[in-house]
């Protein structure tokens, strides 16, 4: 598959799980276990990019380095929110503050990474190179997910 359609369906699930994190009204357990889809979806996707999609980008001249470094530092931010909230309770009064926030951090990223990532990306790679970062994307996700639930 297209890396670029890969990593946009990876976002379109996100946005996904989200809306339904969104509409879970007083379940602490059900917010807690939307909670870990979310997580493990971000913590696939981002770890495939990091190792994949953004060194092929550094690797291109131009903005390619800035950008791929600007996404890694959102990376990092939501990370470390992933962290935060994961220590919380669902029930405790700052648990849906923070997934408000990671919710608005990652749609940030999503817009930016849709954008001028994904614009810069077509404009300086071939098809068949996309669609090779495409199966080598998937390849590790597969692998990251098969650890993740070991």
């Amino acid at each position: 598959m297209h890396a670029l359609k890969l990593l946009k369906t990876d976002h379109a699930n996100v946005q996904s799980l989200f809306g339904q994190f969104e509409r879970i009204s007083a379940s602490f357990e059900k917010k807690d276990e939307m909670f870990a889809l979310i997580r493990r979806e971000l913590q696939l996707h981002s770890r495939a990019e990091e190792e994949i999609f953004y060194p092929m980008l550094k690797a291109l001249s131009g903005v390619g380095p800035d950008l791929a470094s600007e996404a890694i530092k959102q990376h990092k931010e939501v990370d470390q929110l992933l962290t935060q909230i994961s220590r919380l309770k669902p029930n405790d009064r700052s648990y849906d503050e923070k997934v408000e926030i990671l919710i608005e951090n990652v749609e940030r990223h999503i817009e930016e990474e849709e954008g001028e990532i994904f614009r810069f990306a077509e404009e300086n790679c071939s098809v068949e190179q996309l669609e090779d970062l495409g199966r080598q994307i998937e390849d590790r996700k597969r692998i990251l997910d098969q650890q993740m639930a070991a």
